[in-house]
């Protein structure tokens, strides 16, 4: 069996799309150019940089522009022109826990990378990749001559000693266990991945490649035991029990929030921390400039000097702050259905405008019974398919749209959005009619047609058709608003459910353990990502899949974690059509064992969709440009990462 990454290594998704991003040997396209000769620019020639740097190099602080630069800088097209230099970029985060923004917006930068249209996969740090002819080997080309913030080489050195001596060390990180792949050094610039079994989709897991591109050798190996005989007492010294809690708090090794915490470590971002993370109160980055790409005229990026994030701890503030113009590019949180009418009134005075986001969600919520609960009769409720179907009918989708969405969306089951290539019509539509009656008659039949003194279904035993509904709390009122009138309906339906608004922790701890009936939450991987992170269309996300999370942690472990459970040999055989997907290495049948894999989701309807999830939007202050008018709206995109921050400048 073959076990996609699991925890730190995929916080939040196993990451993102295409089938055109398979093609074994990938070369740059979209907003970059690999050609310094290209008749279009000055291609990699050095030519301008920030006025600040060019004073440090006159007062003899860094070396000149050309020395600092790779041989081959990356290219990046501005969106509408060239830039200017100078300015603040203002942002905001949610509390501290919401760092991930950081990642999406100023530390987008990995061996590979997805495309601005999120099509394809393109060079990035490296300037070539490919596979062997099985897909069981990846090499990466680096590009001669990149520095790190701190103007040390990175090369190949860096990456083995990421995969090989933190993600393959378990001491370090659970992710051993999962055999993540070896590295091997070829020379300075070529490295070498070796995977157990075939993995055709490496190149596309943004998250694991963030997670080997931060970490320099040459600053970390001090921290290291097998680098460093001397790292357990230089922990002592530095106060930490061991070596091993040393170098996680120095490397971020299974906390990426951690590498924002530590303004002393090399980065090979546009800007590098210089307040870290915090209880202060904001984060600060300033420009790197060692920064190895340049602008269609050979002028070093970024352009905006400094980023700031203020965090804040509440929505409303945030919206505040936006509504005065006080943050100039930002697309998290305020932006919902209903601040849209008060930011659209307030543009002029505010000084801002709206860019659009297409949505890779493909469900506003997606409900979750529990099929490997721990008690045995709401598991076998639970796994009859014609009780997740009659539960499914009995929701008036249309009422949710019209008084929670405000009459956006359509009625839609966990099912990839249209425009993809994995568009499914009877897996999105099916099931979605509000059907009282057949819903009544199908739980009749399924042995619940008698009611208590309560006037709640019985099972023939007596027992109370009656669960609980876990929403997290704190995350989106939408779901919450959603859920309340899901209560209702399921209530005409005689079943007695408790809605449990948990804490997000709580929340997230108890279905990860099992301890839920059912839950709900927002419904992920809905485009072309949808074969890279496909969590609820089978049990593969041991974070994430909801309705079978020891199912999930069976298949990610090998069966080896103790909370697994071995699922039913119909959801084994599903698992192997995703393993069969993992390893081919043709683009074209990739796309035919996807499509293959949600016709048997079809057919187990795991989880119960409300509304396919509309447009959203962003908003950007009027000086502030060269951001796209549209962009794709996902995590696993890390949106608006790909669309170039680093070519992002304020009018001055």
């Amino acid at each position: 069996m073959h076990a996609p990454p699991t925890g730190p290594l995929r916080r939040r998704a196993l990451m993102a799309p295409c089938a055109a991003a398979l093609a074994l040997s990938l070369t740059g396209c979209g907003f970059f150019s690999l050609d310094p000769d290209e008749e279009d620019g000055a291609g990699g020639e050095a030519n301008g940089q920030a006025p600040a740097l060019a004073e440090r190099v006159e007062a003899g602080e860094l070396p000149p522009l050309e020395e600092r630069l790779p041989e081959n800088p990356a290219v990046v097209e501005p969106v509408d022109e060239v830039g200017t230099y100078g300015g603040t970029w203002r942002s905001a985060m949610l509390g501290i826990g919401d760092w991930p923004w950081l990642g999406r917006t100023v530390g987008y930068e990995n061996l590979t990378r997805w495309n601005t249209e999120w099509t394809e996969v393109v060079p990035n740090l490296a300037e070539e990749f490919e596979y062997n002819d099985d897909a069981t080997e990846l090499t990466f080309h680096l590009r001669e001559g990149l520095k790190w913030s701190d103007g040390e080489p990175f090369t190949a050195d860096d990456v083995v000693f990421a995969m090989n001596d933190i993600y393959n060390n378990e001491d370090l990180t659970p992710v051993a266990a999962t055999h993540p792949g070896t590295a091997e050094k070829i020379d300075d610039t070529t490295v070498t991945i070796t995977f157990e079994e075939a993995d055709a989709l490496w190149a596309g897991y943004d998250l694991l490649q963030y997670q080997i591109v931060n970490k320099p050798k040459h600053y970390l190996e001090q921290f290291h035991i097998d680098h460093n005989p001397d790292a357990d007492e230089l922990a002592e010294e530095e106060g930490f029990a061991n070596w091993t809690e040393m170098f996680e708090v120095r490397s971020g090794a299974t906390d990426s929030a951690l590498t924002w915490q530590n303004p002393d470590i090399p980065t090979m971002n546009p800007w590098m921390v210089t307040e870290p993370l915090s209880d202060s109160g904001r984060v600060v980055l300033e420009r790197n400039p060692y920064y190895w790409k340049v602008d269609t005229e050979g002028n070093q990026l970024p352009y905006i000097d400094r980023v700031v994030f203020e965090i804040m701890q509440d929505e409303e503030v945030m919206l505040t702050r936006a509504l005065n113009g006080d943050i100039n590019m930002h697309s998290r949180h305020f932006n919902t259905l209903e601040n849209r009418p008060v930011l659209a009134e307030n543009r002029e005075s505010g000084g801002y405008d709206f860019f659009d986001l297409e949505p890779s969600e493909m469900n506003t919520s997606v409900i979750a019974f529990n099929l490997t609960h721990q008690d045995e009769e709401l598991r076998e409720i639970f796994r009859d398919r014609d009780f997740r179907v009659a539960m499914s009918l009995g929701i008036d989708r249309q009422s949710i749209i019209d008084v929670v969405y405000q009459g956006q969306g359509e009625p839609w089951q966990a099912a990839p959005r249209r425009g993809t290539p994995f568009f499914n019509e009877t897996l999105a539509k099916q099931y979605t009619d509000h059907d009282v009656d057949r819903a009544n008659e199908m739980l009749d039949e399924a042995g619940y047609d008698e009611r208590n003194g309560d006037g709640v279904r019985v099972s023939p035993d007596g027992r109370a058709l009656s669960f609980t509904l876990s929403v997290p709390g704190g995350f989106r009122p939408d779901i919450v608003d959603s859920m309340e009138m899901v209560v209702g309906f399921w209530e005409e339906l005689d079943v007695d459910v408790e809605m449990r608004t948990e804490e997000r922790s709580l929340w997230q701890d108890r279905r990860e353990n099992n301890e839920h009936d059912a839950n709900v939450w927002s419904g992920d991987s809905g485009l072309l990502d949808a074969m890279y992170d496909p969590r609820w269309y089978a049990p593969v996300h041991s974070g994430e899949s909801n309705f079978g999370i020891p199912w999930a942690q069976w298949y990610a472990s090998d069966g080896r974690d103790p909370r697994a459970q071995e699922p039913p040999d119909d959801v084994k055989e599903h698992l192997e059509g995703y393993d069969r997907l993992i390893a081919e290495p043709d683009p074209r049948r990739q796309e035919e064992l996807m499509t293959e894999l949600l016709e048997v989701s079809q057919e187990q309807f795991y989880a119960l969709g409300i509304n396919l999830s509309p447009p959203g939007y962003g908003i950007v202050a009027d000086d502030f440009r060269n951001v796209p008018e549209s962009m794709p709206e996902a995590s696993v995109y890390n949106t608006p990462g790909p669309t170039n921050p680093e070519q992002y400048f304020i009018e001055q």
